[in-house]
């Protein structure tokens, strides 16, 4: 069992008996949304009772499934963990588990990045996931590996390939972690996980 299965068993918990299990959520693709920074992916976008939810990834998915589609399910690909990201994003904003589930807009940008950077300062920091932009501004602090690590900042698929995954299970608990991002909002909502997203929408 992996974080993303108590994610997942944590939202059964919450929509059981309530008839959601069974709404169809759409899934796809928006090129034109507001991105956050960090993620280098494309935006895959979940919808759910009016409301979305992003997973920026390298492998999206298009289609229309059930919520229920998640439960029990063993979430063994990149893919499939992409799309339940971003089922459980929508559904979170549909039920109001947590909040800043969309990204901030470019004007933010600057603002957010200056503000990471001093609540990272003279640590030490893996990137679990591609962030060219972090791998430049942090250049100087970035590790090669989570042992060397102080903290691990976590953004898209940083959370939903095979290493990821065994990364967070691996240091859960046992080293600092940042989930960032809208990517990120509704499993670290289910999981009390710290997030990063102040400028979130």
């Amino acid at each position: 069992m992996s974080f993303w299965h108590d994610a997942v068993e944590r939202l059964e918990k919450i929509l059981a008996g309530s008839g959601c299990e069974d709404g169809i959520v759409t899934l796809g693709v928006n090129y034109d949304a507001d991105r956050c920074q960090y993620p280098k992916g494309v935006c895959m976008e979940a919808q759910f009772g009016g409301r979305r939810g992003q997973f920026v990834t390298n492998e999206p998915t298009r289609a229309r499934t059930r919520i229920s589609f998640m439960f029990g399910a063993p979430l063994a690909t990149t893919k499939q963990r992409a799309a339940a990201g971003a089922i459980i994003n929508a559904v979170s904003a549909f039920l109001c588990l947590t909040r800043r589930l969309q990204p901030c807009t470019k004007e933010c940008h600057g603002p957010c990045l200056e503000a990471l950077s001093r609540e990272v300062a003279g640590k030490r920091v893996y990137l679990l996931g591609p962030m060219p932009l972090l791998a430049r501004a942090l250049e100087a602090q970035v590790a090669d590996s989570p042992e060397e690590a102080d903290l691990i900042l976590v953004a898209g698929d940083g959370m939903a390939t095979d290493a990821g995954v065994a990364c967070i299970d691996g240091y859960r608990g046992r080293k600092r972690m940042i989930f960032i991002g809208p990517s990120s909002a509704g499993i670290s909502g289910l999981l009390n996980l710290e997030h990063w997203c102040p400028y979130g929408r």
